[in-house]
């Protein structure tokens, strides 16, 4: 019989997190910190949830699947964009800070085996509240916003392997030699599962998503399985299940559809990650918290103005500009959401006491509601610290502006959508010299084009980085689908460059006329060559 209680808990975190969730949003505040104050009044404040065990796989579940989203991320273009200088100043500063947090703990009082994991709490920063707070900003173009999502890549592979020495000291015993035997198993074991994930890359993983990707649902459960296959591949080679899905991930990234596919499995992960967040909330102990409130303020403090200086120093070492070296390490002053994974994980191996997790729980509470604040207010802060603390930005770098990164395209059309019209438009402007770059979610729609060509999907922010959209002279969509068009629309208008959409109904064509299409396609009524001569006469889009 159905156990309503695991409904029962399920339902009340989910309204839980939706009703603080829209107070957050309100005050601009990231999700994931109305998540945590949702399970902390649920919880410890109130004593209406209690987690169980059903609430819990379920909200590690998530963890694991962000794990596979952000090892989406990590193609090889993706990595060799990174460059040099986030590559160095995230080894560094990961070095660095887990030195200064365990050396804190330890002075702090706390056990050395305490203090060397608490070293790792502070030393990651947050995924989601980073990409969040740059991707409202339109910033993750910017020269600081690429650098600080270049070291959170190379952070995200520190946790992997951080993972792996978690899962490694947990079946350690306590004696070195043990200790010694079980991280090398699982080293070898880490070796074998990326070489299975190599392989199958290479000789069968790719195909099997292309020949399910006509089915709507087929690429999705296609992914989530293999997912779940290396999890349980991590779980047997004695590693982390959320390591095995990191290295899915990375896996599926080199394929051409990895973005479509981040679209496709990011819902449930967001879902997902509520319920984690909330239950993580309401496993706190604040009486704990407050016990050691005084660790608490310090590592805070750690966080929230020793890294920030840290990562802004090493920047200006490495010749970037004060105003660069501030923005980035005002970004990345917090810590991550791993490190209540990575905590929690030594909490259920016995390697660290129940108290360790309401601390580091604590500092997470502190240091993401102030960098979710103080994060934005970068150029305010710089532009008052040149007129009047000319001593402090030097150590965050040179005086100079800020280098953008160099841009492939500038004055180009983009055309979204490579069906017959698309592909047909994309020809005939490029017969007329206009420099054009075509977009599909489908990369065998892009083959034999004479353009530049991106696989992607127009309603990921990320994507409409890389199209360079805001450097864009024309937008032209030949996309049937209505809400992407919508979406488009409203962006292309925000980003003040003219639209095209292609419109098949009188309804739909009322609908792009009010949101600010600048031109309606009817496909049925104009040639591709017609419409080309039509939108580009001079440069800009005709009004409808």
């Amino acid at each position: 019989m159905f156990d309503l209680g695991v409904l029962r808990e399920l339902g009340t975190a989910v309204l839980g997190a939706a009703g603080v969730l829209a107070v957050a949003r309100a005050v601009r505040l990231p999700p994931l910190l109305g998540y945590l104050v949702a399970g902390l009044l649920l919880g410890p404040v109130t004593g209406i949830l209690a987690v169980g065990e059903s609430l819990d796989l379920l909200a590690h579940l998530g963890v694991a699947l962000l794990l596979f989203l952000v090892g989406l991320e990590l193609s090889v273009d993706r990595i060799r964009e990174v460059g040099r200088t986030a590559a160095l100043v995230g080894a560094a500063q990961m070095a660095v800070t887990f030195l200064l947090g365990a050396g804190l703990a330890l002075g702090l009082g706390f056990p050395t085996g305490e203090a060397l994991f608490l070293g790792l709490a502070v030393t990651f920063s947050s995924t989601v509240v980073v990409v969040k707070l740059l991707d409202e900003a339109g910033e993750i173009a910017t020269r600081h916003g690429r650098l600080s999502v270049g070291v959170l890549l190379v952070q995200d592979v520190g946790v992997a392997l951080a993972l792996t020495v978690v899962a490694g000291m947990s079946g350690g015993g306590g004696e070195a030699a043990s200790l010694g035997r079980q991280l090398g198993v699982s080293l070898l074991g880490l070796v074998a599962l990326v070489a299975a994930a190599a392989a199958a890359v290479r000789w069968g993983l790719g195909r099997v998503l292309d020949w399910l990707w006509e089915i709507p649902e087929g690429a999705f459960i296609a992914s989530l399985t293999w997912s779940l296959l290396l999890m349980i591949g991590a779980k047997a080679a004695g590693l982390s299940v959320e390591l095995g899905a990191f290295v899915a991930g990375v896996a599926v990234a080199q394929l051409p559809r990895a973005h479509d596919l981040h679209r496709r499995v990011r819902p449930l992960v967001d879902f997902l990650l509520a319920l984690f967040f909330v239950a993580l909330g309401a496993g706190l102990d604040l009486g704990a918290a407050a016990r050691y409130g005084g660790a608490v303020l310090a590592l805070s403090a750690l966080v929230l103005v020793g890294k920030p200086l840290l990562v802004g120093g090493l920047l200006g070492a490495a010749g970037e500009s004060d105003r660069t070296g501030l923005r980035a390490g005002l970004t990345l002053g917090q810590i991550s959401e791993f490190a209540f994974v990575l905590t929690a994980s030594a909490v259920a191996a016995g390697l660290v006491s129940r108290d360790l997790f309401s601390v580091v729980g604590a500092v997470g509470l502190i240091t993401i509601g102030v960098s979710a604040v103080t994060a934005p207010l970068g150029d305010r802060l710089h532009g008052l610290l040149r007129r009047r603390g000319r001593g402090v930005l030097r150590l965050f770098g040179g005086d100079g502006s800020e280098v953008e990164a160099p841009e492939a395209m500038r004055g180009h059309v983009v055309v979204v959508g490579m069906n017959a019209l698309g592909r047909e438009v994309v020809r005939s402007l490029a017969d007329r010299g206009e420099p054009v770059l075509a977009v599909d979610t489908d990369p065998d729609k892009l083959r034999d084009l004479p353009a530049e060509t991106l696989v992607g999907d127009v309603n990921l922010g990320v994507v409409l980085e890389e199209i360079g959209l805001a450097r864009a002279r024309l937008v032209i969509s030949a996309l049937h689908i209505e809400d992407t068009n919508r979406l488009l629309v409203h962006r292309c208008r925000a980003a003040g460059v003219p639209v095209s959409v292609n419109v098949f109904d009188p309804a739909t064509a009322d609908v792009m006329r009010e949101l600010g299409a600048d031109h309606l396609i009817h496909s049925k009524q104009e040639g591709a060559r017609r419409l080309a001569e039509r939108l580009i006469p001079a440069g800009e889009a005709v009004k409808p």
